[in-house]
């Protein structure tokens, strides 16, 4: 992503494209710094990887986003089994490491770990994701935050079009994000938008979770493609993060009973 000095943001740019539907490929990634907790210090961190990455799309519309893993081999395998396989991995690893107490950041929780599918009402703020855990699939039904967004002077220029820098503080996370105003759509990445325009670059926790815009493709939306998840058990997401938090618990009280002597128990 190429900078430029302030010089007046949109006066001084291209009028916007006003392209309002599209599909944008990002890489998302989280960094983790592990730092293990005492029980766990005979592990190899070796063993551990230091970050994890996937590729996403984000398929949106002025109404609608939705957004889902891209396929392997886009990586392009289509076997969309595969797919929420590895999806699930990634999200499980990313949960049970925060809930092992390994330092990952600080801020990672299992709110980051990535759903399979993921719909946002761009008007309402609704949120509907579809999350694998443990075998069963969840409907999560939740708002999207909102983000007390400041507009900087900052620009830059990222895959062709200009981007302007906004910062937010979210849950004690600083937030930094670059929006295109060419693209007049208030979606993004995950759960962040509501800037007035799409998000192409996005870090939180000082760059420990990033998003990073690869390809723009620019067109009409395959009809029915943007559309509310329904599979899955249907909750909110308190009674999401209770089930998960039970079940990370158990996990890690699994775990640390087989480290401290082959299965001798809790403390």
């Amino acid at each position: 992503m190429q900078r430029r000095a302030a010089l007046g943001l949109l006066a001084l740019w291209p009028a916007a494209l006003g392209a309002q539907q599209g599909t944008i490929t990002y890489t998302h990634s989280i960094n983790m710094d592990l730092e293990l907790p005492p029980e766990l210090a005979m592990m190899d961190l070796g063993e551990i990887p230091s970050a994890m990455s996937r590729d996403l799309l984000l398929h949106f519309d002025p109404s609608a986003s939705l957004m889902v893993p891209a396929p392997i081999g886009k990586r392009d395998s289509g076997n969309k089994k595969v797919e929420v396989m590895e999806v699930a991995m990634f999200a499980e690893m990313a949960m049970f490491m925060a809930s092992s107490g390994m330092n990952i950041g600080g801020k990672l929780t299992r709110t980051e770990a990535p759903a399979l599918e993921s719909y946002i009402d761009l008007a309402d703020g609704s949120i509907v994701e579809t999350h694998e855990f443990m075998g069963r699939t969840f409907r999560v039904v939740d708002q999207r935050p909102t983000y007390e967004w400041r507009l900087t002077s900052e620009q830059a220029e990222h895959l062709g079009y200009m981007v302007i820098k906004a910062t937010a503080e979210h849950d004690s996370t600083t937030i930094e994000a670059w929006f295109t105003p060419q693209i007049p759509v208030g979606a993004g990445p995950g759960p962040y938008g509501g800037l007035p325009g799409l998000i192409l670059v996005l870090s939180a926790d000082d760059g420990h979770i990033k998003y990073f815009a690869t390809e723009i493709a620019l067109g009409d939306v395959e009809e029915g493609l943007i559309k509310i998840p329904d599979e899955g058990k249907e909750m909110s997401k308190e009674e999401y993060d209770e089930v998960v938090a039970e079940k990370m618990e158990e996990m890690r009280k699994l775990m640390g009973g087989r480290i401290r002597g082959g299965g001798g128990g809790d403390r």
